[in-house]
């Protein structure tokens, strides 16, 4: 896939990657480990595992020694895995973060002290084999951070990781390995945050930090002077300055890098791992592979390697069977997946999977119609969103159907008139003024011939119609259209009954439109 990395440094770096069997590495005094989680633990029944955890809701109901007796329990079970690693001569692990759950929360969170004993047996398990036992504080602790409550709960965090290493009684070569976090616009300003932070710590918790580069916001070159003027110990991470490699060459890096540690006294820990299959960008080559297919060569002083892969503890055993360091188990090691070319989003939803194993149906998706509304006073157009298959609520729904009545009732008046226009009419569906809906009352004036006589009920659906529309269109409510004009005119023509006066009353006319509801009373 396409790289990052410039030109002139493809033939350096092709050095550094070379395949499993190399004659030189064989010789080393290398120790290869892995992170958190054991597969071939995790699936045998009962699982052994040490990152058990809950929500806070549950916390909240069942109490907190239910989340303090999850702790214990994973602390129990890091023992276990201890003992697996000695017994597949793997001697280098890092303890997951969640083995306490809420441990450094804010409200909830809880010392550590009456799980020391669980804690101190691990501890002392692994200091008779000689394990070494690391931690990697989470991504949200950030030191550099401009918001003061960021950086108390990163307090808090380092707090409760340094007392699992603490209470265990192991000594500075189990450290905790942080990067430099957020850049926040300014690189510079958020290094001098980040090392002022740091200094505030407590001088136990400061002696265990490790700080490494990583693959977007600081490279080896950018945290190399943090390090030197902190005396902290600098993690190199393989596969991210492949990512992200600076300018510096790395064989001026690597002595450097090594010159952090053994300044301390600490053995160096360096991380290594691959790209997925058919990862080409920046952001696509994040993503670890299963397992790996090489390792550096230059790793001239002792160092811990941890294999960051998808398989675990498979990865290490795969390394060590095609390298012929140590003898592996037969059945021990699983045949792994077959690697597709393809590259998960990670902020991409996967598709849901129904019980039977197929694609879930996809959901139908809602159809929205332009509907066109022709302003008869000024001939231009207006569009309204309409939803064909959305449901309306009930009470829009009662009054969209009164709509509907009373046009088509307006249309049969009109059509039986004889001057009248063909065209059908569409009632409005936006409004044209915010006014308020004031009464109508028609100008009462002599009744003149005409040649259709219209029943009363026609001649009144027809003049609520009219003086509705006119309503709403009419610039002012103050100024008096010709139409309206109209329409009272033509409720005058009406031949008038005492029977027909009784009928006649006051009628609301409800008008709905997209922005807001409109009533106009007509007085007939």
């Amino acid at each position: 896939g396409k790289s990052t990395i410039p030109a002139h440094q493809h033939e350096k770096q092709h050095t550094l990657r070379n395949p499993l069997k190399h004659p030189r590495i064989q010789q080393m005094p290398l120790r290869l480990g892995y992170a958190c989680l054991n597969t071939v633990l995790r699936k045998q029944k009962p699982p052994v595992f040490c990152s058990r955890t809950c929500r806070l809701e549950t916390i909240r109901q069942k109490g907190l020694d239910y989340a303090k007796e999850l702790g214990r329990t994973n602390a129990q079970d890091l023992a276990k895995l201890v003992q697996w690693n000695e017994e597949h001569n793997i001697k280098f692990m890092r303890i997951s973060s969640e083995m306490f759950p809420f441990a450094s929360h804010k409200e909830l969170g809880y010392d550590l002290d009456y799980a020391k004993d669980d804690l101190k047996a691990v501890g002392d398990l692994a200091k008779s084999l000689g394990h070494r036992l690391t931690l990697h504080p989470g991504q949200f602790n950030q030191l550099g951070s401009k918001t003061e409550s960021v950086v108390e709960s990163t307090f808090r965090d380092l707090k409760y990781h340094s007392q699992i290493l603490d209470y265990m009684g192991l000594d500075k070569d189990s450290v905790m390995i942080l990067h430099m976090g957020g850049v926040y616009g300014d690189r510079d300003a958020a290094i001098a945050r980040w090392e002022e932070n740091f200094q505030k710590l407590d001088k136990k918790i400061a002696d265990r930090i490790v700080l490494e580069n990583d693959e977007i916001s600081y490279n080896t070159e950018q945290i190399l002077p943090t390090c030197q003027r902190l005396n902290i110990p600098l993690v190199f991470d393989w596969h991210h300055h492949s990512i992200n490699p600076g300018t510096v060459p790395l064989e001026e890096l690597l002595p450097q890098i090594a010159a952090t540690w053994t300044r301390r006294g600490i053995r160096q820990k360096q991380h290594y791992s691959e790209s997925r299959l058919g990862a080409e960008t920046p952001m696509e080559r994040r993503a670890h592979s299963d397992r790996v297919k090489s390792i550096p060569n230059k790793l001239d002083e002792e160092v811990d390697l941890m294999i960051e892969a998808k398989d675990k503890e498979q990865a290490v055993l795969t390394v060590y069977r095609d390298m012929n360091l140590f003898k592996v188990a037969d059945g021990v090691i699983w045949d792994p997946l077959p690697e597709t070319k393809r590259v998960v989003d990670k902020h991409k939803k996967p598709k849901k999977e129904g019980e039977d194993g197929e694609d879930a149906p996809k959901k139908k998706r809602v159809s929205r119609k332009k509907k066109v509304v022709k302003k008869e006073d000024s001939g231009s157009e207006e569009t309204s969103d309409v939803g064909s298959d959305r449901e309306l609520p009930k009470k829009k729904q009662t009054r969209k159907k009164k709509a509907v009545k009373e046009e088509s009732s307006s249309d049969q008046s009109d059509e039986s008139e004889e001057d009248a226009p063909k065209k059908k009419r569409k009632s409005p569906t936006k409004k044209t003024s915010k006014e308020s809906p004031k009464k109508a009352s028609p100008k009462k004036t002599s009744p003149k011939k005409t040649s259709t006589k219209k029943s009363p009920k026609k001649a009144k659906v027809e003049s609520e119609s009219e003086e509705s529309d006119e309503e709403i269109k009419r610039p002012t409510p103050k100024k008096r259209s010709s139409k309206k004009v109209k329409a009272e005119s033509d409720i005058s023509d009406v031949e008038h009954s005492p029977k027909h006066d009784e009928v006649i009353s006051k009628k609301r006319v409800k008008i709905e439109s997209d922005e807001s509801e409109e009533e106009a009373i007509v007085d007939e």
